[in-house]
């Protein structure tokens, strides 16, 4: 028996191992936040902010016209060679929510081992606290010498972008460096294209794009 399941598992790849242990982690970590109505908001809708001083794992949702999205086919547009993000793009998580007519994308998994202090860096922060703003900041807002922005509009419209997102997240209760492994799984097996690290999912040309992108607003 021993030997069978050795040269079954031989014949997979790492990327086929991983989806076929680890989809049930992912299942349980997206059904466990959109579980519970409290794990879950619009940015621009709350008064108090309910996310916890706590290891939480969470994602960011864009409307189906947001800039990020209007970015990513522009991409797409001026790059056709680039299929795999095309099919990603394709693939992408959607959802409608109560009293929303727009579609929202999940375009971005993450983790934190203080919940609050990280959301508030993404809503609030500077490119150099957040990884969202980073990219966002690279990716939506002109950058060209023909550009009228100062750093603090830019910083304003990327606040402005972000408080037009849908969060969501879910608080992480067991030995908080599992958190790590968790979202690193998530990320892997899921199709997030403003993640750069640990995202197969990405194209290497994708990845390039943001990451020169990001080196420009730096």
């Amino acid at each position: 028996m021993l030997l069978n399941i050795s040269t079954m598992t031989n014949n997979k790849s790492f990327r086929q191992l991983l989806s076929e242990q680890c989809e049930v982690i992912v299942k349980k970590v997206t059904d466990d936040m959109q579980s519970d109505k409290q794990y879950s908001f619009f940015i621009n809708e709350i008064e108090r902010i309910p996310v916890i001083h706590k290891p939480i794992l969470y994602r960011w949702w864009f409307a189906e016209d947001s800039e990020p999205m209007l970015a990513i086919q522009k991409y797409l547009d001026s790059h056709p060679e680039d299929i795999q993000m095309k099919q990603l793009f394709s693939q992408l998580e959607e959802r409608k929510f109560d009293g929303k007519k727009k579609k929202y994308y999940a375009l971005y998994f993450g983790k934190s081992n203080n919940g609050y202090r990280r959301y508030i860096q993404h809503t609030t922060g500077n490119v150099h606290t957040s990884t969202i703003r980073h990219t966002l900041y690279g990716l939506c807002l002109t950058n060209n010498e023909e550009s009228q922005y100062s750093k603090q509009l830019d910083k304003e419209e990327i606040t402005r972008i972000l408080r037009e997102c849908y969060f969501e997240w879910l608080p992480f209760n067991e030995e908080g460096k599992l958190v790590e492994c968790i979202e690193s799984i998530c990320i892997a097996l899921g199709k997030y294209p403003l993640n750069v690290d640990g995202n197969p999912a990405i194209s290497n040309q994708w990845r390039d794009y943001l990451l020169e992108k990001r080196k420009l607003k730096e």
